[in-house]
């Protein structure tokens, strides 16, 4: 007999041994016993969660010679005609292959013949949201007023696409994704009926992949039975369902810890080219800084040392962040063909959020950790002479150290800011905007992706017909962008058409910038700069600082 896969071989054949849908299954055998039967069901819910098997089972009880308490007895001439897929009376469609009109007048026409050997005809309509709308319409007529021995079920995993007024007419039974207890039960039971030798992990980590779906355990214990010659391990599972191993994951996280960029990326591709499933490592890092928040919160305490040593070097806000950046992750991985570069940029921003983030965190705790000022009355007889040089710098005003970082910023900007706002119009902007978007199409382009993975979260805030002022979020992405300045210019004058002049700058300072500018450009009193001009002038005063920064900025454009 030729070999019959696991899945198909341990479909249940009662109601009782269904797992992790006990409120349905209690409630159709209830049905059967108090012969309460609809003339339409709909079964929805996710796939591999046993709405196909339920309506089997379903179909086979009410047409039992002998049910027992609700179900099928398995025994008498119905049952075995169904058992052996020869009874006529239960018709199973296809409805992704079968969804025309056609189709269902097919049905129709049919519907009128009695059943040849059972006291019901079960039409079984699977993944029923693909019909077309001329077939619902065919469809509905009959499904509200079938004959007394017509029973519909209707079973699909996109409820949301069915009309409504089919769901009207139908008893509805949400089927819930199988609870990992659940799972692990029916695999264990079929491991000690097949002798198959697995790990403790190896089973978790088959629960973890099925994401609910026990179709899906089933079969992906069944290709590590078959892939496996002894006993199925971790990293078996690991290797077959297109996942990395711990070994992998922990290292990829050092490497975010410690801006390992080259290292990231060098992975990263490495994982796509042998095959690794770039949406399941980023869940599985997901679920890796789920379990350290338990383990900060106390709720887990039992982790292995080499976990415990990536989650002591993370912050809890830190992973908080982390946590909400890969889950938009996951999203954006479903939008693009080419996911290991999305993947790959995504994990570089990631980086940059968490540097700063921690620097952020440094700062306050410095700030909370000042030492209390003592009284006067305690101290007027310790207090050491200040030297010169001390007390003229504790005369520094406080307002010119906390913004010098901002002056110097101004000064090596303000110039190219002046000039394109002098120029700046609505239009233009607005311009400027509607393309803005069509960056996103160049995060799978290899000379681009950089770029255009930096650029993704922009956002151009002024502009005029020779130049573009842009914001970034963080500071530390201005500066990553403003290494790569040519190959950013080149990209936007591809989108844009136009060979533009740009000034990069953090949400920050531009906020801080702006009402300034605003006041300026009201009250008319920009004048143009000339950029060579002032650049000659920072030569000539020799200033080494500034030249070195503003000559970069100026000298990225040709004169």
């Amino acid at each position: 007999m030729a070999y019959q896969t696991l899945y198909r071989k341990y479909r249940p054949k009662s109601f009782s041994l269904v797992f992790g849908q006990d409120v349905i299954t209690k409630t159709l055998k209830n049905v059967i016993k108090n012969n309460k039967l609809s003339h339409a069901y709909l079964f929805s819910g996710p796939r591999g969660t046993g709405k196909t098997s339920c309506a089997k089972l379903f179909a086979k009880a009410i047409n039992c010679l002998n049910p027992k308490d609700g179900d099928a007895c398995n025994e008498c001439e119905n049952c075995k005609s169904f058992n052996e897929n020869a009874n006529p009376d239960i018709i199973e469609i296809d409805a992704a292959s079968n969804n025309g009109v056609d189709e269902i007048r097919e049905i129709k026409n049919k519907v009128n013949l009695v059943p040849s050997m059972s006291k019901y005809k079960v039409y079984i309509i699977d993944e029923v949201h693909m019909l077309s709308i001329g077939a619902f319409n065919a469809l509905l007529k009959t499904l509200e007023e079938p004959p007394e021995y017509v029973i519909f079920i209707l079973a699909t995993t996109e409820p949301q696409k069915i009309p409504a007024t089919i769901i009207s007419r139908c008893q509805r039974f949400d089927f819930k994704s199988i609870s990992p207890k659940s799972m692990k039960e029916c695999l264990k039971n079929i491991i000690e009926k097949e002798k198959i030798t697995i790990t403790d992990d190896a089973l978790d980590e088959i629960i973890v992949n099925s994401k609910g779906g026990m179709r899906d355990a089933i079969s992906l214990l069944d290709q590590a039975y078959a892939f496996c010659d002894e006993k199925i391990t971790l990293n078996d599972i690991e290797s077959l369902s297109g996942n990395i191993t711990l070994k992998e994951l922990i290292s990829l996280f050092l490497d975010i810890i410690e801006k390992n960029y080259d290292n990231i990326s060098n992975k990263i591709n490495t994982f796509y080219s042998s095959g690794k499933d770039i949406s399941l490592i980023c869940e599985k890092m997901v679920n890796f800084i789920r379990n350290g928040i338990l383990y900060k919160k106390n709720i887990v305490k039992n982790v292995l040392d080499d976990d415990k040593n990536i989650y002591d070097r993370l912050s809890e806000q830190n992973m908080y962040i982390i946590v909400d950046f890969l889950s938009d992750t996951l999203t954006k991985l479903q939008k693009y063909y080419q996911k290991n570069i999305t993947f790959e940029v995504q994990l570089i921003k990631l980086i940059d959020i968490l540097n700063t983030n921690t620097l952020r965190e440094t700062k306050e705790e410095s700030k909370n950790n000042v030492p209390r000022e003592t009284s006067y009355e305690e101290n007027k007889n310790n207090v050491p002479r200040e030297t010169s040089s001390e007390k003229n710098k504790s005369n520094v005003p406080r307002e010119t150290l906390d913004n010098k970082n901002f002056e110097n910023i101004s000064k090596i900007k303000e110039i190219r800011i002046n000039n394109i706002l002098l120029e700046a119009t609505k239009n233009d902007i607005n311009f400027i905007n509607e393309l803005w978007q069509n960056i996103n199409d160049y995060l799978i382009n290899d000379k681009y992706k950089i770029s255009a993975g930096i650029l993704e979260n922009s956002k151009p805030v002024a502009a005029s017909k020779t130049g573009i002022i842009i914001t970034l979020p963080l500071d530390s992405l201005v500066n990553r962008v403003e290494k790569i300045y040519d190959n950013s210019k080149d990209l936007l004058k591809e989108i844009l058409n136009n060979n533009y002049k740009l000034v990069y700058i953090s949400s920050d300072y531009w906020s801080k910038i702006r009402p300034i500018y605003a006041k300026k450009v009201k009250n008319k009193e920009l004048q143009y700069i000339d950029e060579k001009q002032a650049l000659d002038e920072l030569k000539s005063k020799q200033n080494n600082n500034l030249l070195n920064e503003f000559g970069e900025l100026i000298e990225m454009e040709e004169f």
